[in-house]
């Protein structure tokens, strides 16, 4: 087993590396001869340690497969000292893979006892925020604006490995050094899109809001800054979000419309006139004039401006117009806006 060494300095601590890459936690990242943990075997295991603002990474490499276990316990000896793992798509690989090949060698993993956080399972759940069209972590690379020096990927380089590990020449270990200790600066480099998904649970203060030309404009500040700007439209209005800001556009509709009194029982429906009046009043009336209201027609007309709110988004103690009773588009009043509903809709537009 060769164990190599590489430490480099981060300038600056994102949210995202203080929360998650902190000084109890290991990046890892394993190499194998194939994908199969019954037919292949490990032959490389990268990992990285924090210290600060210094990153340590070591690279286990094993020269054929009879080092394999002694790379494995060696890593199992440095994680027994920290609380958390952290890798891309590394509980449903990685860490299978090893805990196959530990059973292999009959040897007691404790890799199951760690808490470990897979960053590619993490991010499919902001898929409302980012649409990727995978989320491979060399397309989330891409998204954040990185650039890789690799141009293989682990399946290509195993051939390479292979040559390695027979003629045992430097351009061949080079190559696969080099791949995972991209891969390992690289999720070091993505953790950054871990903040997509606390952005979806943070909480949310409102700053202001102003209504122009039938648009609402109000401005949201989150506690969480995300790295790129994230533009979304909705049928009822839009948002950008940009650092710590989002700004959210919504549709407004000037005209009349219909409340629905939930009380209907208590009121008669005036047919020619399409009103409604209390039964306390109406008793005296002509019985053909007259008649019991329903749902459908116990409504109050009102001419106004009203905000659209999203479908199947529920606001507490607001009056709730609509154009006809079995409409799906519900509005409230401009006059009956508050801070915490343009937070309740801000929140809601994010996660759908």
């Amino acid at each position: 087993m060769e164990i190599i060494n590489t430490n480099y300095k981060i300038d600056n601590l994102s949210y995202a590396l203080e929360h998650y890459f902190d000084e109890n936690t290991v990046f890892f990242d394993i190499e194998c001869t194939g994908l199969s943990p019954r037919k292949s075997y490990i032959y490389m295991i990268g990992y990285a340690l924090r210290l600060g603002n210094c990153i340590n990474i070591t690279q286990l490499l094993a020269k054929n497969e009879s080092e394999e276990l002694e790379i494995i316990k060696e890593f199992e000896n440095v994680i027994q000292n920290y609380e958390r793992l952290l890798g891309f798509n590394s509980t449903r690989f990685d860490e299978h893979f090893i805990i196959e090949r530990c059973r292999k060698y009959k040897f007691n993993t404790k890799i199951k006892s760690k808490k470990h956080i897979d960053m590619y399972l993490a991010t499919t759940k902001a898929k409302c925020l980012i649409n990727l069209p995978n989320y491979k972590q060399k397309t989330i690379e891409q998204f954040l604006g990185l650039n890789r020096e690799d141009k293989y990927n682990g399946g290509e380089l195993i051939p390479v490995y292979m040559h390695y590990s027979i003629l045992n020449d430097s351009e061949s270990k080079d190559l696969i050094l080099l791949h995972n200790l991209e891969d390992i600066k690289g999720m070091i480099s993505i953790v950054d899109i871990l903040t997509y998904k606390d952005l979806l649970n943070c909480d949310l203060h409102y700053v202001n809001h102003n209504i122009e030309d039938n648009k609402l404009r109000c401005e949201i500040k989150s506690d969480i800054s995300i790295p790129n700007t994230i533009n979304k439209s909705r049928e009822y209005g839009l948002y950008i979000i940009k650092h710590d800001r989002i700004y959210v556009t919504l549709n407004l509709y000037k005209g009349e419309l219909n409340y629905y009194l939930p009380d209907y029982k208590n009121y008669y429906y005036i047919a020619s006139e399409d009103m409604i009046i209390p039964k306390s009043l109406g008793e005296n009336m002509d019985k053909n004039e007259r008649k019991p209201a329903s749902k459908k027609n116990c409504k109050v007309k009102k001419e106004g401006l009203y905000l659209q709110l999203p479908l199947k988004l529920e606001v507490q103690n607001k009056h709730i117009f609509k154009a006809s009773f079995d409409a799906k588009e519900a509005y409230i009043d401009v006059n009956d806006i508050s801070d915490d509903i343009l937070i309740k809709i801000t929140k809601y537009m994010l996660k759908h």
